[in-house]
């Protein structure tokens, strides 16, 4: 008799990297890179990394998803602001142990409020557009666009957006523990802040539904879910790991993704609390193999799109003078991100699009000496980014 197919379980430790603290009403807080970076030394070791190894004998791998400070007025808790600070501390800082291990950064992203009060979650997401000016920052001075993004206060509005450019999206918290009338930093109860009350509590991804983020529907994208290690919010509990391994007995594979904060020494908890459990689970579950992935290499094992290649863009002139923008391989969404950088000014440029991997903009809409930059993901997370200088681009001869 032919043996019943069993899932993977796929693991995903993630470190939400945000920086030093400095609250006196919280003493477990890390207060300077120089602490938060002793803390951190534990999760690079490779003794740590290699303490309860997966299924194939290799050791952990993480994901680690930076914030922007940027966009904020006040600075109630003494955050590191500025536009890459955390992200060029971790490149800087742990680039090589990260490529030693396979872990990988992603985005997050905190909206400012109105209020401009630096530790609020803003959750009109028409207020301001603070969003394009980083990812336009990032693309243009980093080199950087993501793949994977988390935006903890997803809203209709903010899964359109994210729809046009990001093919995974680790948002889902949502958990028959969460305790979602817990104050937020910011004095609101949770639920009002983060919402995902109605998504699913399984360890699957899942396609949005447009009129509703939360519900299965015919979207592009692919919404992971997400989970606390241990906060006041929700504690990780056995039980809840014990269901991703009887999804893969089922035949289906699981992604179970667990996080904690930088700004908090919790190596050994992430060890006690996930690692150590899914060690001693896979002995009732033999049948069930289990890996360690960072979170691209996860959802595309779990979605399975077939990998493509990432696009490379040309440009050319048509006969009436419309710059045309033409990609090789299909891109995740419907357009590129496109922009212009002048000097230190950045400007939206969306192209329309006209054809199948083609878009157009009126040459009239480019500004002479500018730069012209281009970013996508092909539909399983390979990223493009290109730059033209518009004025070569209108130097182009026009063609039918």
């Amino acid at each position: 008799m032919k043996e019943p197919r069993r899932g993977t379980l796929y693991v995903c430790p993630i470190i939400n990297a945000m920086g030093p603290v400095v609250d006196a009403r919280h003493a477990d807080l890390l207060d300077s890179w120089e602490v938060v970076d002793k803390a951190l030394g534990q999760i690079f070791d490779p003794a740590y990394r290699r303490r309860y190894c997966d299924s194939a004998g290799e050791p952990m791998v993480f994901s680690w998803f930076f914030i922007s400070w940027s966009g904020f007025r006040s600075n109630p808790v003494q955050r590191d602001f500025g536009w890459f600070n955390v992200f060029d501390h971790y490149r800087e800082r742990w680039g090589d142990r990260m490529a030693q291990y396979g872990d990988q950064l992603y985005w997050m992203y905190n909206h400012p409020a109105a209020s401009g009060v630096g530790n609020e979650w803003g959750l009109d997401w028409l207020e301001n557009s603070h969003y394009l000016e980083i990812l336009m920052r990032y693309v243009a001075e980093r080199a950087y666009f993501p793949s994977v993004v988390q935006v903890v206060t997803e809203k209709n509005d903010t899964s359109h957006f994210l729809e046009n450019f990001f093919p995974y999206d680790l948002g889902n918290r949502n958990s028959v523990d969460v305790n979602w009338n817990a104050l937020n930093a910011d004095g609101k109860p949770m639920f009002e802040v983060i919402d995902w009350r109605r998504a699913t509590h399984q360890w699957e991804i899942y396609a949005p539904d447009a009129v509703d983020y939360q519900s299965r529907g015919a979207m592009k994208r692919r919404i992971g879910r997400l989970v606390d290690i241990k906060s006041i919010v929700h504690e990780l509990k056995e039980y809840e790991i014990e269901k991703a391994f009887q999804l893969c007995l089922e035949g289906h594979d699981a992604m179970l993704s667990a996080y904690e904060h930088d700004f908090r020494d919790r190596a050994e908890v992430i060890h006690e609390r996930m690692i150590e459990p899914i060690h001693r689970l896979s002995k009732k579950y033999p049948e069930v193999s289990w890996s360690y992935r960072n979170s691209l290499d996860a959802f595309n094992l779990m979605n399975a799109p077939g990998r493509g290649s990432a696009a490379t863009f040309t440009t050319r002139v048509d006969r009436n003078g419309n710059v045309m923008l033409l990609a090789d391989n299909p891109i995740f969404g419907t357009v590129p991100f496109t922009f212009l950088k002048n000097g230190d000014a950045y400007r939206l440029m969306p192209f329309l699009r006209v054809g199948e991997n083609v878009w157009l903009v009126p040459s009239a809409a480019l500004d002479p000496g500018a730069t012209l930059y281009v970013a996508c993901n092909s539909p399983s997370g390979r990223t493009t980014i290109q730059h033209f200088a518009v004025d070569a681009v209108l130097a182009q001869t026009a063609q039918p």
